[in-house]
């Protein structure tokens, strides 16, 4: 396994300015404080090309899927080309503590999956490639979605390989499987089925679809909220990019309850602690605050990015952006819902997640075998 790489910091604005008083004139305008110290790394994520990665707080691991296939994507722009190379799909283990890769749980040997290209009039066969991620810490399970095969997977944290039991059973179209979350004490995982307009609800013991949620247009990222039986389910439009908003789901009828307006392409986040949530749109870098009692938008963040996800840390009320153009991650103050900092990276960054425990943060590099670590404490 590829060993811990050197960690490489970049300083942070760490010094205030000082007051200077001189007697019989103006004293200097004092510059006030940073809000926030921070302190950035680099560490080997044990993958081809990290994407998504979850922490698991109390096993203290982190699981990153390698979204690496056989597309090659423009850093600047987006746009998608052909890159035909071997693939060695897996999830790699980290551990949080030393912040080195322990094992991967190898995805090769799954199915493969025929995908029509050349205007549907041939198809290739493509392995099974984790992208999405989500963990059922209750029951110790990782569920991926490989968005490039229309299909899903569930597997135990401690497995070394994936095997075809393992892959999610459903008999509708799993059609560009999105973004995923789990209600860990239910024994759920909730699917974005991008192209079918709807939501897979899966039972995370027999790997199989027992509902599904429909109605939500070009469903993509989503996230669940255990104690207030909530789904919050953002789309993408990104095509008309008229039709934007945050549907809300009763996860006790699976039904949808409301629809909340939106920016274009808003991927949301719930705030364990306080139950609101935290909609970021891609397009625009706006943050809408949704209140989890009315339901509406209450205030809003301007972040000037491109925040692909938010992560939250309840515990210390404060949010992450990861902004993939922009190459910087933004710190968000949620008592105040105000930027702290945009903190400038090296590389564009992919998706983020936070260790609760330490506060600690971890961020996915696009198109790179490395993690960006970020480390912040309040001044």
């Amino acid at each position: 396994m590829t060993s811990l790489r050197a960690l490489r910091r970049a300083a942070g604005p760490v010094a205030a300015s000082l007051l200077l008083t001189v007697p019989l004139i103006d004293a200097a305008p004092a510059q006030a404080a940073p809000a926030v110290k921070y302190r950035l790394s680099s560490i080997d994520a044990g993958v081809a090309e990290g994407a998504e990665l979850a922490v698991d707080t109390s096993r203290r691991k982190i699981f990153v899927s390698d979204g690496d296939d056989y597309n090659h994507k423009d850093p600047k722009t987006g746009q998608v080309g052909p890159n035909p190379h071997l693939l060695t799909p897996a999830v790699s283990v980290i551990d949080a503590d030393s912040r080195k890769v322990l094992r991967e749980i190898d995805y090769s040997g799954l199915p493969l999956t025929q995908l029509p290209v050349y205007g549907g009039v041939a198809s290739v066969p493509m392995q099974q490639v984790p992208v999405g991620i989500a963990l059922d810490t209750t029951h110790g399970r990782v569920v991926t979605t490989n968005a490039h095969n229309n299909a899903a997977t569930v597997v135990s944290m401690n497995a070394a390989k994936a095997t075809d039991r393992d892959m999610v059973k459903s008999s509708k179209s799993l059609a560009h499987t999105m973004g995923v979350t789990v209600d860990g004490p239910a024994g759920r995982a909730y699917i974005a089925v991008h192209d079918e307009n709807a939501v897979a609800v899966i039972d995370t013991a027999t790997r199989r679809e027992v509902a599904r949620i429909g109605g939500i247009f070009k469903p993509s990222l989503l996230d669940v909220d255990p104690a207030r039986h909530r789904l919050y389910v953002g789309n993408a439009d990104t095509k008309a990019k008229k039709n934007n908003f945050v549907a809300v789901v009763d996860t006790r009828t699976n039904t949808v309850i409301k629809k909340i307006p939106t920016k274009s392409n808003s991927r949301p986040t719930v705030d364990r602690a306080t139950g609101k949530v935290y909609a970021g749109s891609f397009d625009t870098g706006e943050v809408a605050v949704i209140d989890p009692d009315s339901l509406t938008v209450i205030d809003t963040i301007e972040t000037g990015s491109t925040p692909v996800k938010i992560a939250v840390d309840s515990a210390r009320q404060l949010a992450y952006t990861a902004n993939l153009f922009k190459k910087s991650i933004s710190i968000i103050d949620l008592n105040t819902d105000t930027v702290l900092a945009t903190v400038p990276t090296k590389s564009s960054m992919h998706t983020v997640a936070v260790d609760e425990k330490t506060g600690r943060v971890y961020a996915t590099e696009f198109q790179s075998s490395k993690l960006t670590v970020l480390s912040v404490t309040r001044s």
